[in-house]
This record gives structure tokens, C-alpha cells and sequence, in this order.
């Protein structure tokens, strides 16, 4: 085993097709959600679903519980997945990455969901935050949720998103702030766009989707987009986000999400 996995995970193989591992995580004293300090199967899908827990009893708006349900079964997913990826690995940069992973989800998610729909004030903007969390990336890097917008300094290579934070002259649900030593580019994404026809091709469609609004990017869902296939429109999102990244790189993609003409 290498060595940076012996040093995160212990691991006792009680029989061969029953796994138990025990992690050596411990949760912060500050942390919003109270759950078990130490990790063990399941405990990913009990934070998500104290956090929601915690958010009914702040009366703060809130997605329906089966949305959480879901949400808490998919984090439960990617970590065991993480874990057991990190386990299999003989080399240590993936053992590293998934290792991350697991810790993220099991210091951080339930934690940044309260945080996130807190900001969001808005059931269907706190849906997508939420999967923004799982699965929003650049292309390079995770994409990283920041509560204190500016509170800290741009990653010298990364991407950061934030909650109704005003850029130039509006305040969009999203914005993403995609950095790299210095240069950014800023994408934004609204929630509460009209029902309409959309081209089925993947790209034709993020185009479509997408308007200029003051010199940036905006990404516009509708609800019923949002509520119905959360995982598709971080998907369109994320496509975005690696063409900006790209485009730092100066690596600009054939293709460009983005129209021609502002308005």
C-alpha cells in the first residue's frame, strides 16, 4: 500500500467480501452539522441529510426532502467510490485525488450545502448549488465554492463560484470566476429562465441557452430544467467553463458557447 494511503486510511479486512474501514477523519469543532467524528459506510449520506435537517429547523427554503434524499445518496456514492478507487491504486497521485475527494465530502459537503442554500433563498437556485458541489469543474480542477466572496485571494490556477454576488451591473444566481495567475474569466448562470424549445445537440444547445449581459457569458435554465435534471445543467455548465479554461490556457477550443452578438 503506499504510503500516503496507510498514513489516511486504516483498513481491516474482516472477510473477503465484507469490507470495514475506518478513516481517520476528524469533523471541526465549528462545523454546522453535528454527525459522527470518525468515518464508516453511510456516514457521507447522514451529513447531507443532518444539513437538510438543520435547514428546515432554520426555516430557511429548502428543496423537497426526496430531492435530498437523492442528493445525500449520490454523495454516499462518490465517496465509497473515491475510497475504493484509493484503495485499488498502486500509484499515488490517483490514491492523492481520491483520497481528496472523500475527504471533501466527508469534512466539507454538508457544511457547504447549508451555506449554499442559505445564500440561495430560493429552493431551485439551492437545488442546482447543490450539484454544483458535487460536479462543477473547469476541465482541470474541481470547481470551489466560496460563502465569503473575496474573502480570500484567487487561486493562482482554479476555478471559484459563488451565490448572488454582484458583477459589473447585475446579480445573477451564479457566478463562476474561472482563474489563472492573474487573468479570469467570469461566467455567470441564472435560474428562473422560460420553458422553450432547445436544440438536441449538446453544443448547439449551450449556445442557444446562453445571452451576453453586460460583456459576460450568462447561462440561463428554467426551473423545470433544473428540477428535473440537475446533473445535465452542471453538465452544460461545465462544458463552459472548460472552454473559459482553455481559453486562459491559450488553448482556445474550435468551439465557443458563446454567441456573437451581445445584447
Amino acid at each position: 500500500m503506499p504510503k500516503c494511503l496507510s498514513i489516511c486510511i486504516k483498513v481491516n479486512f474482516r472477510s473477503p467480501t465484507n469490507t470495514s474501514m475506518k478513516q481517520n477523519f476528524v469533523m471541526p469543532n465549528d462545523s454546522i452539522v453535528h454527525h459522527n467524528a470518525t468515518w464508516h459506510p453511510g456516514s457521507v449520506r447522514n451529513a447531507v441529510m443532518d444539513s437538510a435537517r438543520k435547514l428546515v429547523e432554520s426555516k430557511i427554503p429548502v428543496p423537497p426532502k426526496s430531492f435530498f434524499r437523492k442528493l445525500a445518496n449520490e454523495a454516499e456514492t462518490l465517496a465509497n467510490e473515491a475510497i475504493a478507487e484509493a484503495i485499488a491504486s498502486k500509484d499515488e497521485a490517483p490514491v492523492a485525488l481520491n483520497i481528496k475527494i472523500a475527504h471533501d465530502l466527508f469534512y466539507n459537503l454538508s457544511d457547504d450545502i447549508f451555506l449554499a442554500t442559505e445564500n440561495a433563498n430560493d429552493p431551485i437556485i439551492a437545488q442546482l448549488a447543490a450539484y454544483f458541489l458535487l460536479n462543477a469543474m473547469d476541465g482541470y480542477n474541481k470547481a470551489i465554492y466560496m460563502d465569503a466572496w473575496n474573502g480570500h485571494p484567487d487561486p493562482e490556477w482554479g476555478t471559484i463560484w459563488g451565490i448572488h454576488q454582484r458583477i459589473r451591473d447585475f446579480t445573477p444566481a451564479f457566478i463562476f470566476k474561472v482563474c489563472m495567475h492573474g487573468d479570469v474569466r467570469f461566467l455567470a448562470v441564472e435560474c428562473h429562465a422560460p420553458n422553450r424549445h432547445l436544440p438536441d445537440d449538446p453544443r448547439a444547445r449551450l449556445r442557444a441557452r446562453t445571452m451576453i449581459v453586460s460583456g459576460l457569458p450568462v447561462i440561463a435554465f428554467s426551473p423545470n430544467e433544473i428540477k428535473t435534471d440537475p446533473d445535465a445543467c452542471v453538465s452544460e455548465v461545465n462544458e463552459a467553463l472548460v472552454t473559459l479554461a482553455e481559453e486562459l490556457l491559450s488553448n482556445p477550443q474550435k468551439y465557443d458557447f458563446r454567441p456573437q452578438t451581445g445584447i
